[in-house]
């Protein structure tokens, strides 16, 4: 939904309304006076209207010419000037070239010099436009920490449109991740801040993603009724480029249901609608191989190779974010014509096209898609295999959790449709009995009676259902990793109690048959590998001489085998937290020490447990090359430090990270007593 519908409304928000007929005189005269301009000045503001002219316009040189205005800006202190072009930019290599890693690199290229001299409302869009790129490239966590930026700055700036988008483009990821709930939510919220500002085009835009969402996870009845509203508002407005969006959408809808003319039909109103938008060239190739696909898909193997002639009249329709759609359609074509092995060499092509971006939903139908290949081709093990693999997918996107959730936020939606119809109600009833005065009064007050009861009632339940259901899951979290733990101690149990004990009869045996030594010695490097294994399971002195000693050993231990100096600062004699909390507190400080190891290149590294009253602080602290927090989002979300939050979240202890570039990083756990 993301690759379709954000597109399109970022090509809106950044469009030149240009002719192109009088385009490239209107570039030439330009080039003449920025190229005769001796004032710096006024040499940065032609340049910044050549710019404009030519945006988006890939034969026009637009990608050179935008980067020689940013350059110039920057030189001449126009960083406010230097972060709008450096926005369209990435904007332009996301979702005009479909080429995401080249937005990012622009994106380190000018961050850091303008990230400190431009308003609030610049930074906010330019971590909307780098969120995309992130989002593009897979980088999902980083992606959501750029568009949580860009809706603190928005706030900043109290520009509740910039923050509308942001909150936009979250909802489009969390329904691409499969993240429904989250998804459901946070495109409630972008509408109503559309409301709010009283953006019709972004209403319609939210709208038409919550459509997307409840269709994809079964709702179609709510999801064209939703729609229909949407068509509607967008017909009345005159918004064509979103009305092809919503015409598409239905036809996907209708494929679904089996009802093929319906949906041609469908495709056939967006292209109809799509003459009238500004957005031709950009929609043509889509709806032309939309209308390749539906043909090949329903017999008509001619109207398909019509559509796709038209297609490949173009390259550009065939290349950039238009390549997934037309391999989607030449394979389908493949297939209709039964050239199978055709069809598989293109199919598998258009897997790994898809498999590039966040589209779950396209890699499933992509899967699927060689799973009937190969049973044509008569090689059912394959076709097997492609099949597992897409329901696999499927499976993990559409699991009881999230469909129950999406269930649950679709009834927040129908009480608060039945609840506007009991408020259009009662209205009916006061205008009725106007003549009536104490009759219309009881019923008005009445009904917000009943009104305020129902919420009363509603809202309590929820919030019951709600703690209810995370406290299961915390016991369900907990209940885990301690049977995660419980595991590792028995095999560790069994390693050094059973096969510990067998390797040393084994050597016994060899030394009464006067073995050679070589013999013995493979026998003690086995036995202290396994010791060594049990060791990393569970730690046997653990369970003896309990956390503090532990802890004692472990530095020792570490600093044995390594360069860095480890040194401690205990000043508590007894740590007194719960027994259940020890095994975790161990393996987080482990945890810290592997990090400080690995990564951290530091000379020195101390470790530090403090008690108060009510709590105790470990503190692991290193003279390392540290790390930008803000923007080191791959090392945040690396498996280590996200094992390090679970375990903090179990016990209820607070966890921070604090590290700055080449002074090192501090990590801080502080644990309740009771």
């Amino acid at each position: 939904m993301k690759q379709f519908s954000l597109v399109f409304y970022l090509l809106f928000f950044s469009f030149v309304n240009a002719q192109e007929t009088n385009l490239q005189t209107l570039v030439n005269e330009l080039k003449t006076q920025i190229h005769s301009e001796g004032n710096q000045a006024k040499k940065l503001v032609l340049l910044d209207s050549l710019t404009a002219v030519i945006r988006d316009k890939p034969n026009l040189s637009y990608d050179s010419i935008a980067r020689t205005t940013i350059d110039f800006a920057i030189k001449l202190d126009s960083f406010n000037l230097a972060a709008y072009n450096t926005t369209n930019l990435i904007n332009y290599h996301n979702n005009i070239l479909g080429k995401p890693k080249i937005g990012l690199d622009i994106y380190n290229t000018y961050f850091k010099t303008l990230k400190n001299n431009i308003t609030n409302r610049n930074l906010a869009s330019l971590y909307i436009d780098s969120g995309d790129s992130f989002y593009f490239t897979k980088q999902v966590d980083s992606a959501m920490a750029h568009y949580n930026k860009a809706i603190t700055y928005a706030e900043k700036a109290k520009n509740h449109r910039i923050k509308g988008f942001a909150v936009l483009y979250k909802g489009y990821a969390y329904s691409d991740e499969g993240k429904f709930a989250l998804a459901s939510q946070t495109l409630k919220q972008a509408s109503e801040i559309f409301i709010q500002v009283k953006d019709t085009f972004n209403i319609i835009a939210a709208k038409n993603a919550l459509a997307i969402l409840y269709s994809s996870n079964g709702f179609i009845d709510e999801a064209q009724q939703e729609r229909k509203e949407t068509i509607k508002l967008a017909t009345k407005t005159n918004s064509y480029g979103q009305l092809i969006s919503l015409y598409v959408n239905e036809a996907n809808d209708l494929k679904k249901q089996g009802l093929e003319m319906q949906r041609i039909e469908n495709l056939h109103k967006a292209v109809a609608v799509n003459k009238k938008s500004n957005f031709f060239n950009y929609f043509n190739p889509i709806l032309l191989s939309e209308l390749t696909i539906a043909y090949a898909e329903n017999d008509s193997l001619e109207k398909a190779k019509s559509y796709l002639k038209e297609v490949e009249k173009d390259k550009q329709n065939t290349e950039g974010i238009h390549k997934a759609i037309y391999y989607k359609a030449i394979k389908k074509v493949a297939f209709a014509e039964q050239d199978y092995n055709k069809a598989k060499r293109l199919g598998i092509e258009h897997l790994n096209i898809i498999s590039e971006s966040n589209d779950i939903e396209g890699k499933i139908l992509a899967q699927k898609f060689l799973a009937e290949v190969y049973e044509k081709l008569n090689k059912p093990n394959k076709a097997l295999s492609f099949y597992k693999t897409s329901k696999k997918i499927e499976d993990s996107i559409q699991s009881v959790q999230k469909t129950k959730a999406l269930a649950y936020y679709q009834t927040l939606y129908e009480t608060a449709k039945r609840d506007k119809k009991i408020e259009e109600q009662n209205s009916k009833i006061a205008l009725l009995d106007e003549q009536n005065k104490r009759k219309r009064q009881t019923l008005w007050f009445g009904g917000l009676a009943l009104l305020a009861l129902f919420s009363i009632i509603f809202l309590w339940n929820s919030r019951r259902f709600s703690q209810k259901k995370a406290q299961l899951q915390e016991v369900f979290s907990q209940d885990l990793i301690r049977n995660i733990e419980t595991e590792r101690k028995r095999i560790s149990s069994e390693l050094h109690d059973s096969v510990g004990q067998s390797l040393l009869l084994i050597k016994n045996k060899v030394l009464l048959n006067d073995m050679q030594s070589q013999d013995t010695k493979i026998i003690d490097d086995t036995i202290n590998e396994v010791r060594n294994i049990s060791q990393s399971l569970h730690p046997f002195q653990f369970e003896k001489l309990g956390l503090l000693a532990s802890i004692k050993n472990t530095i020792k231990n570490f600093q044995k085998h390594s360069d860095i100096f480890y040194s401690e600062t205990i000043n508590v004699e007894n740590i007194e937290i719960s027994k259940d909390k020890e095994i975790f507190v161990f393996r987080m400080l482990q945890e810290c020490l592997n990090n400080v190891e690995k990564h951290s290149q530091a000379k020195a590294c101390n470790i530090t447990i403090e008690d108060s009253n009510t709590s105790v602080l470990f503190q692991v602290k290193d003279n390392g090359i540290g790390f930008d927090v803000s923007e080191s989002s791959e090392i945040l979300n690396s498996l280590g430090l996200k094992t390090l939050k679970e375990r903090a979240q179990i016990i209820g202890a607070q966890l921070s990270i604090d590290s700055t570039k080449g002074k090192g990083t501090t990590v801080q756990i502080k644990v309740l007593k009771h």
